[in-house]
C-alpha cells in the first residue's frame, strides 16, 4: 500500500482480515485496530484488484519497553516475509503475538524461542455465578484498566484486565504461591469477570496449555476453551528468507 496512507487507512484494509467480534480474533484485533496509534505501526498488501492478502504490526507496549510486540495475520509465506521485511529490522528482538495458525508463515524469517501455545477461553455467562468474597477490593489500576485484589499478611492475589476492545477484555490473575489453596485467586477472578460483565464486554482469559490449574480455574468459573490458539514467543527478525515458503 501507499507509504502516505494513513495507520486508519491500513485499519479499514486490516478489518478484512479480522473478525473483532470473534474471540478467536480479538487479541490479534486488538493491536492491530485499537491500540494506540502513535504507539502502533501497520502495513498491508494488496492484489491487483484492491483484495487484502495481509498485514503486519508492531506496537511499542509496556511488556518490554526494549522489545516491540509483532502481530499479523497473512495469507501465504511470501506475503509475510515481505510485510515483516519492510516493517522490522535484522537482528532486532521482538515479541511475536498472533493467532497459531501464522506461526508456520514466519519460521523463515523468524528466529524463535520460548515459545508459549496459549488456548484462548471466553465466558459462558449462562454457567457464570459471581461468588462473594468480603476481602475483595476493586479499584483502578494506574492505567484506568479495572484490577481486584486480596491482601493480608503480606500475601497478595491479583485479577485485572490486560487489554480491553469494544467487545471483549482480556483478564489476568496473580497470585503469591503462599497465598494459594486459600481460594484467593478464584475469588479475584470472579469478582474481575464480574467487573467486565457489568462493563458490556465479554471476558477472555488466555491460559498456557500446559497450566493446568488456570485451566482448570477458568473453566470452573464458566470460561470454554474456544478451540483457538495465540502463540507468544521471543522473536529475531532475521531478513528476508530465501525461500519464503519454507
Amino acid at each position: 500500500m501507499s507509504q502516505s496512507a494513513t495507520i486508519h487507512d491500513q485499519r479499514r484494509l486490516v478489518r478484512q482480515l479480522l473478525d473483532d467480534s470473534s474471540p478467536s480474533d480479538a487479541p490479534t484485533a486488538y493491536y492491530a485496530l485499537f491500540y494506540p496509534v502513535a504507539r502502533s505501526t501497520l502495513v498491508t498488501r494488496t492484489d491487483a484488484a484492491g483484495r487484502v492478502l495481509g498485514f503486519a504490526g508492531q506496537f511499542q507496549t509496556g511488556i518490554d519497553l526494549f522489545r516491540p510486540l509483532v502481530t499479523l495475520r497473512c495469507r501465504s509465506a511470501e506475503v509475510a516475509a515481505g510485510l515483516l521485511a519492510e516493517l522490522l529490522r535484522p537482528g532486532r528482538p521482538y515479541i511475536l503475538f498472533a493467532s497459531l495458525n501464522q506461526f508456520p508463515l514466519v519460521g523463515g524469517s523468524l528466529q524463535i524461542a520460548n515459545e508459549q501455545i496459549l488456548h484462548i477461553y471466553r465466558l459462558d455467562i449462562a454457567r457464570f455465578q459471581p461468588e462473594i468474597n468480603v476481602l475483595v477490593q476493586c479499584s483502578q489500576a494506574e492505567d484506568g484498566l479495572p484490577r481486584c485484589r486480596i491482601e493480608s499478611g503480606g500475601q497478595q492475589a491479583i485479577a485485572g484486565v490486560n487489554w480491553q476492545s469494544p467487545a471483549f477484555a482480556e483478564i489476568y490473575v496473580q497470585t503469591d504461591p503462599a497465598a494459594r489453596q486459600r481460594g484467593w485467586g478464584r475469588s479475584v477472578a470472579s469478582a474481575i469477570t464480574e467487573t467486565v460483565v457489568r462493563g458490556g464486554r465479554v471476558p477472555l482469559f488466555l491460559v498456557g496449555q500446559d497450566n493446568e490449574p488456570s485451566r482448570r480455574l477458568a473453566e470452573s468459573l464458566g470460561y470454554i476453551d474456544t478451540g483457538a490458539r495465540q502463540i507468544y514467543a521471543d522473536a529475531v527478525y532475521l531478513g528476508y528468507p530465501a525461500d519464503p515458503e519454507r
